[in-house]
């Protein structure tokens, strides 16, 4: 439900929300500007009767004078009788340029305020400030529900490139575009007399004819306000007896006596009125530059989260597939109960539910959030389901739990749960294992242990289905065809082998756009799609529906894509690649994965690899311009067919890129596994650590599982641990 209290406002007012944001922004640049350009007296206390005085002396004629936001002065007078409006050094009294509001500045605000329409327009600006503020609250409880609560709000946010951006943006900007958002909504409320502006400014006045002559300017002690608390002075008029100075300032507003300095009338400014000031200068920033350049600032993001986030609706309303053959909940003997947040899981439920089918089960699929008795004739509950912040319900789920604990379900019911997450986050398919103890407790039978599918890996949700439709005693024909980006071709321009001779052969292979292979490199970076050392290479071998993916070893910036890869027996995508020779060419795209780089700033890196785990982290050691302290701890199965890189990483130590090579070989040397060689290595891992280092590991799932042990090891009485550091985003993994 937050998701679509979210989504509403993004979509309905998106465009006015632009508007209002752009202009906003535009506009906010003004009090700076006009800050650094007004003449701003000695440190030295100005009264407003010591300025009054000269600018009287040195302007004839003068009727005004006012003090803009931005301490500029402003003195008006006529000329010939033509108004004319001069700005004013408060340290002389003297004209030093024409005063002329900028007409750009006056359209644009109109644009802002009211949209060229009156009050129907600014009926829909102060809604737009509303539905900014809706979004903005209702993300920022979204942001902390995606990072574990608000305790974690503030730690590394995981995910892809464009919800990356989009929240990493939003918690940047939130605080400014909340603030901007809050007082639009108080300013258009109080043009409409929903809150009140306050009292008149200046008090009523009835005096008779003052007949004394008036005092010098200077001498007036009503008057003897420093200048900063000016807003406007009105002059009396020498020809009128009777006339009286107007003053209004930041306190208040009344009458003085030229003749005497004393005040005849003055009304302070209640505390509606001060509200009002207070809420005007944060809105425009007029008084507070900085803040305006602030809030500018995060105005100007608008329009890239309204654009992120509407390609991140799009991208969930994709993957809602509509089901054939849908059975109702009364009729099925098998209810598949999906758990999503973007909506990903639901190409997996539509897999499951066509082969459950074509099997002969009456399978009824639905949101778990739709989870509700009348299943008649269940027989099997099976349960799909993501994993949301930290271990919490994804958005279609959430309702899940609470229902179960109410439902009666029919005894001799068997159940399946299968999670779907990210290995990178503390809480991997915590809440399908939170399911599937909660279907335990309820008395039903586990067909299976939870399974657990990491970032959608199609491999291991074939995996789980073999083992239910073992289960169940059928077989099960799984076509799962996930959704793919638009593929680019790449042309293989060279490649190192490792073990040729052997069946499990290495290659390292690199490739260019097919279509500026021959260019020169700046065309050529121009026509490989972005990405960058870490991100996944996603290659569809032909004849094969899904992709395989490949840790990339280089960056856009090289000109090259560059992977390792393994060959495998009956391997279909690794043979595929170990089989291309020079100038032959692969369709592939890039998958970003934004969680698996080194963190910012030149805290240590300990980067840990096996095979062609390199891939990755060589590729980090290259671009390390910066000489931040890295170490490196390869394994591989031997020193002559399996040390990837081998004369380059003598040079990237030799070059300070790399500050230590550490390498462990199974069968040959000495006989040693890279978690053996860290443990070794403890208590100056322990130091790293103890400096900020984070903790990169790349490589297969058993050498990974080993290397966490191994760093429980070594963590031991560090008050730390592995599931702290994934926590702090110091401990992250690129696993296969």
């Amino acid at each position: 439900m937050l998701r679509k209290l979210h989504s509403i406002p993004g979509l309905v007012a998106a465009l006015l929300m632009t508007i209002v944001a752009l202009t906003g922004a535009v506009l906010s640049v003004n009090p700076a500007l006009e800050h650094a350009s007004a003449v701003h007296p000695d440190l030295a206390p100005l009264s407003v009767a010591t300025l009054a005085s000269r600018v009287s002396t040195s302007v004839p004629g003068v009727e005004t004078l006012m003090r803009r936001p931005s301490g500029e002065i402003i003195a008006y007078y006529h000329v010939g009788g033509e108004q004319r409006a001069s700005i004013i050094d408060p340290v002389t009294g003297k004209a030093v340029g024409d005063y002329r509001p900028s007409p750009v500045e006056r359209w644009l605000k109109n644009l802002h305020r009211k949209l060229f329409l009156g009050d129907a327009g600014r009926i829909a600006t102060g809604a737009t400030a509303a539905f900014m503020l809706f979004a903005v609250l209702s993300g920022l409880g979204l942001l902390a529900r995606r990072m574990g609560g608000w305790t974690h709000i503030l730690a590394p946010i995981r995910g892809d490139g464009l919800q990356r951006l989009h929240n990493e943006t939003a918690r940047a900007v939130l605080a400014g575009l909340t603030l901007s958002a809050m007082t639009g909504v108080v300013m258009s409320l109080t043009t409409f007399g929903v809150i009140p502006e306050g009292g008149t400014q200046a008090p009523s006045l009835s005096v008779s004819a003052i007949t004394t002559s008036p005092m010098p300017l200077r001498q007036l002690s009503a008057l003897a306000i420093d200048v900063s608390r000016l807003r406007q002075l009105t002059f009396a008029d020498a020809a009128d007896p009777s006339s009286v100075i107007e003053v209004n300032t930041t306190d208040g507003a009344g009458y003085v006596d030229p003749s005497s300095g004393r005040w005849l009338a003055f009304q302070p400014v209640d505390a509606w009125q001060r509200l009002h000031g207070i809420v005007r200068m944060l809105h425009t920033g007029e008084g507070l530059w900085w803040l305006g350049l602030i809030l500018g600032t995060s105005s100007a993001s608008v329009p890239l989260l309204a654009t992120t986030g509407l390609l991140l609706w799009l991208r969930r309303r994709r993957g809602m597939l509509k089901l054939a053959c849908n059975v109702p909940a009364r009729e099925a003997d098998t209810v598949l109960l999906v758990g999503t947040e973007g909506n990903s899981t639901w190409g997996f439920a539509s897999a499951l539910h066509a082969a459950l089918t074509r099997a002969g089960f009456r399978v009824h699929v639905a949101p778990m959030n739709d989870f509700a008795a009348g299943y008649r004739g269940l027989r099997y509950l099976l349960v799909l389901t993501a994993t949301h912040g930290d271990g919490d319900a994804p958005q279609s789920a959430v309702r899940f739990l609470p229902k179960l604990e109410r439902l009666t379900i029919p005894g001799g019911v068997a159940f399946g749960v299968l999670g779907f997450g990210d290995r990178q986050f503390p809480h991997f398919c915590g809440y399908a294992r939170t399911v599937h103890d909660a279907l335990t407790a309820k008395g039903l039978d586990p067909l299976t242990d939870p399974g657990m599918v990491d970032r959608q890996s199609e491999p291991e949700f074939r995996q789980w289905c073999t083992g239910l439709a073992e289960r169940l005693g059928v077989s099960l024909d799984i076509r799962y065809t996930p959704l793919l980006p638009p593929t680019i071709p790449l042309k293989l321009v060279s490649r190192d082998d490792y073990g040729a001779d052997k069946e499990d052969m290495t290659s390292v292979l690199r490739f260019m756009s097919a279509e500026g292979a021959r260019s020169w490199a700046p065309l050529l970076r121009r026509r490989l799609p972005r990405f960058e050392t870490g991100d996944l290479l996603g290659v569809v071998p032909p004849g094969a529906t899904s992709p395989r993916y490949y840790s990339l070893a280089s960056a856009a910036a090289d000109g090259l894509v560059e992977i390792c890869v393994r060959r495998h027996p009956n391997g279909v995508c690794s043979g595929y690649l170990t089989d291309l020779r020079p100038g032959e060419t692969i369709e592939a795209f890039v998958r970003p994965h934004a969680c698996f780089r080194p963190g910012a700033g030149s805290a240590p890196v300990i980067l840990i690899g096996a095979g062609t785990g390199i891939g990755p982290l060589i590729g980090f050691i290259r671009h390390n311009v910066a000489r931040r302290p890295m170490h490196l701890y390869f394994g591989a199965r031997d020193a002559d067919d399996g040390f990837l890189y081998r004369d380059e990483l003598k040079h990237l130590v030799a070059d300070r890129r790399l500050r230590a090579l550490t390498t462990a070989f199974s069968r040959s040397g000495s006989r040693s596994y890279v978690q053996e060689r860290l443990v070794a290595d403890a208590q100056s891992l322990r130091t790293l650590v103890a400096h900020g280092a984070q903790i990169m590991v790349c490589g297969g799932r058993r050498m990974a599982e080993g290397v966490a042990q191994a760093w429980e090891r070594i963590l031991t009485d560090t008050g730390l641990s592995v599931e702290q550091l994934r926590a702090q985003g110091r401990y992250v993994e690129d696993v296969y």
